[in-house]
């Protein structure tokens, strides 16, 4: 009998997780990143779409505070995929591993969104972008790269396809 409430229980908790909407609190100030992370996970993959600097003409840069996520839902460009946010604000930790893949020549200079070409950053649409909890793809189109993310508790797991087509990953 016992048993038989855990399965339903558990049923119950799968069928609530289509309902997740990950991308809420992705604009403005809402600080929260919408990547693959599991609960107490070490890792949590989410793509940044800008980088700013805490310092603007020798003092405070009062934009760097609508970056603490990350990302912003608003921004034509993704800049890369780092591995840690911290959780709430989701700010991103100093010394955070950024990872950008491309093709091509290589650039060592994220670029501009103005001007995505003048490094290594690249155009995206929310039509090829998916999250859901634990996963998420989208499609760098100055690359055509389909970037995949998922984790488990204490490791991340990337794909990258040169390629439009979507796959999902298997779960772990």
């Amino acid at each position: 009998m016992i048993s038989g409430l855990a399965v339903t229980s558990q049923n119950a908790e799968n069928d609530l997780i289509q309902h997740v909407n990950p991308f809420i609190e992705t604009r403005r100030m809402g600080h929260t990143f919408h990547g693959a992370t599991v609960p107490f996970g070490m890792v949590q993959l989410s793509p940044d779409t800008d980088t700013i600097s805490y310092e603007l003409n020798g003092g405070y840069n009062p934009r760097v505070y609508e970056y603490c996520a990350c990302y912003q839902y608003d921004d034509p460009t993704i800049v890369g995929f780092s591995h840690t946010h911290f959780s709430g604000t989701s700010h991103s930790d100093p010394g955070d591993f950024l990872i950008m893949p491309t093709t091509g020549k290589l650039q060592l200079n994220p670029g501009t969104a103005d001007n995505p070409e003048s490094g290594y950053r690249s155009r995206f649409s929310h039509e090829n972008e998916f999250a859901k909890p634990n996963y998420y793809r989208v499609l760098l189109e100055d690359y055509d790269i389909k970037a995949e993310l998922t984790t488990s508790a204490r490791v991340r797991v990337s794909s990258v396809t040169l390629s439009t087509s979507f796959s999902v990953l298997p779960r772990m």
